[in-house]
């Protein structure tokens, strides 16, 4: 079985093959909001609805990244000139064209094809070359926007599952799908718990599981960043349903009460990053997450950064994973996240059918090693900054946190600067290294000069 650096060494060369192919363009587009949206059975409130576009749209920068082909970015107005240039010149790589539709839903795809003008750029830029669109996962409008490329004569590729096989990317993103695979895939081992359909068997589960334990978690079927789950104290078990109220994944059934389960400590929460094609499984990289009890914070790429006896266990699952996957008919990167308990079981806590919060540093890394010289890369992806005084700025603060490090030929860039414009405005960093220990201390760095501007919060 080849390890996940290996796999990763060949994805990055097959990036690197594609720099030369002038007749194909790869189309980037972060349809993160339209994902984040989709599997809600009843229409959102409007301030929810505002605040998961918000966030698609705050991550969607993270794209420029994803690729290193001859490549068409669609990205949301709004994105900071500066940062593009400074991004690419530290990549030393060409700034590709942007097409940036009129913001009318805040759904990117929807925007762009209500969008005349912009439609109009895009098919000039994009020429008469072979179009492969890479999105954050699909979602009905993905395949709209392929069908309109093919409407204009294009060759389309679409990195994602064909239409037909769409049921395939909301099946592996529902938690359900977990149930089905630990009962199929070697390796898939999930938390213990009680699925519950009605109000008053969600309370008795709760206090099925709190008898037993002092927390638990409910976890809805779908998720982004936290939202989707709530961790319960034992105490708590009264107040309760205030947080699942303000929950908006949580409003329907089923969901799931499981015992929290402590994480090993010295270890954090590791992932698989799975990439499938047609032939099969591409890729398999390792990664851990920090979360603050449930809430994503950052994440580490590369095998050195998980623990010995876990990454052998974590490979294989991803692996086996992605087979599981191929053999229904998904294609594209999706991604496993995981726990390790205290008695040191690898427990599967979700299935991501889409890019992960991985997939930056993941690009980064096919950006700036071949596969020889075993970099590693840390992204810290919530960085809080000071919201009262003057407004926070890229190029008046976030910049000069950086360009000492450029000037040591360290490949450390800001992320999400849009989140700068935030109520709680906040950014994110991600560098490459050779060492995991090198890594770490470089976003301490960062975090300890903004510190010693005022900057953080």
């Amino acid at each position: 079985m080849a390890m996940p650096e290996r796999l990763l060494t060949l994805a990055s060369a097959r990036l690197a093959r594609s720099r030369g192919m002038s007749d194909s363009v790869d189309l980037v587009v972060p349809n993160i909001s339209e994902f984040n949206v989709r599997n809600f059975s009843t229409r959102l409130r409007k301030e929810a609805e505002r605040n998961f576009i918000s966030n698609g749209d705050m991550l969607s920068d993270q794209a420029v990244f994803w690729s290193v082909a001859p490549r068409v970015l669609i990205l949301p107005d709004g994105f900071d000139a500066d940062w593009f240039a400074d991004v690419h010149r530290v990549l030393g790589v060409e700034r590709p064209p942007v097409v940036s539709p009129v913001p009318r839903t805040g759904r990117l795809i929807a925007d762009l094809l209500a969008d005349e003008s912009a439609l109009v750029r895009l098919r000039a830029v994009l020429g008469e070359r072979r179009i492969r669109i890479m999105c954050f996962g699909v979602t009905p409008g993905v395949y709209q926007l392929l069908a309109a490329l093919e409407a204009w004569g294009l060759d389309v590729e679409l990195d994602g599952p064909v239409k037909q096989d769409y049921w395939s990317s909301l099946y592996l993103d529902n938690k359900l799908s977990c149930l089905d695979l630990a009962g199929r895939v070697p390796g898939f081992r999930v938390p213990s718990g009680i699925t519950v359909t009605t109000p008053d068997e969600l309370e008795g589960a709760l206090r099925t599981v709190l008898a037993e334990t002092d927390r638990a978690i409910v976890k809805s079927m779908h998720g982004i960043s936290g939202d989707g789950s709530i961790v319960v104290h034992r105490h708590e078990l009264d107040v309760v349903w205030g947080d699942i109220y303000h929950d908006n994944f949580l409003h329907t059934f089923p969901v799931f009460v499981q015992p929290y389960i402590e994480h090993a400590e010295d270890t954090g929460c590791p992932a698989v990053d799975i990439r499938v094609v047609d032939a099969g499984v591409e890729a398999v990289v390792l990664s851990t997450m920090t979360v603050d009890v449930k809430r994503y914070l950052s994440v580490s790429v590369g095998e050195r950064f998980v623990s010995p006896d876990v990454a052998d266990r974590l490979c294989s699952l991803g692996n086996a994973v992605g087979a599981a996957a191929h053999a229904l008919g998904f294609r594209g990167w999706l991604c496993a996240d995981c726990i390790v308990g205290r008695d040191r079981e690898l427990y599967v806590t979700e299935i991501n059918a889409r890019r992960s919060g991985a997939m930056h540093p993941i690009a980064l890394l096919a950006h700036c090693d071949d596969g020889s010289r075993g970099l590693v890369a840390h992204s810290h992806d919530s960085i809080p900054v000071r919201s009262a005084g003057d407004p926070i700025s890229y190029g008046a603060h976030i910049r000069p946190l950086f360009e000492e490090l450029w000037s040591q030929g360290i490949t450390a860039l800001p992320t999400a600067v849009r989140g700068l414009s935030r109520a709680r405005p906040i950014f994110a960093a991600t560098v490459v290294t050779e060492t995991p220990e090198t890594a770490r201390a470089v976003i301490t760095d960062i975090e300890t000069m903004a510190c010693g501007e005022r900057l953080l919060r």
